[in-house]
């Protein structure tokens, strides 16, 4: 399996995640109420998990797999049609095209980790990345008689990440009315 991922965004996460754990020592001395002070400091520390930490793209023999902020998507290959790099990468399937928040600009840098291999990340630009994605898209097959008796299933199942979604929205409310409180 290959990982495709931004370690851009993934040292801001770690950079939130040190301030996150900073403030909350500062609003523990500065605060009146010091119970509210994790609070805000657990919405810094979770974003920074879902939005920036967590995206990424995994590449197998079998399929494309989206990890993105509102869902996961796995894709069989045999359904990914086209991956273009207009505005960043997107996967263009019997759905319609895919836009993924890992890379929403041809010049982010994105890194691949494969898996049992020695040596690290292989560091990647947006069209390098879509190379190795389209290196996985099998050719169009030839429509030369009759179609098949039969056909395998090549699904496409979408996994809504809904607890984070509810979790950004209620730690993002308790976070503000906690860091009025302070």
């Amino acid at each position: 399996m290959t990982t495709i991922l931004a370690p851009g965004m993934r040292t801001l996460a770690v950079v939130l995640w040190v301030a996150a754990v900073a403030l909350v020592p500062l609003a523990l001395i500065t605060g009146d109420t010091p119970w509210l002070a994790p609070v805000p400091s657990l919405f810094i520390a979770f974003v920074a998990w879902a939005v920036l930490w967590r995206p990424r793209y995994e590449l197998t023999s079998e399929h494309l797999r989206i990890v993105d902020v509102r869902r996961t998507s796995t894709y069989a290959w045999r359904r990914v049609t086209e991956v273009r790099t207009k505005y960043g990468i997107e996967v263009v399937s019997s759905e319609g095209v895919r836009r993924t928040w890992l890379a929403t600009r041809r010049s982010a840098r994105l890194s691949a980790v494969v898996d049992g291999r020695p040596g690290g990340a292989d560091h990647l630009d947006v069209d390098a990345a879509a190379e190795r994605m389209r290196a996985f898209v099998p050719a169009p097959p030839a429509q030369n008689g009759r179609p098949p008796a039969t056909v395998t299933a090549a699904p496409i199942t979408h996994r809504a990440h809904g607890w984070t979604v509810v979790g950004l929205i209620v730690l993002g409310v308790v976070a503000t009315m906690a860091a009025a409180q302070l």
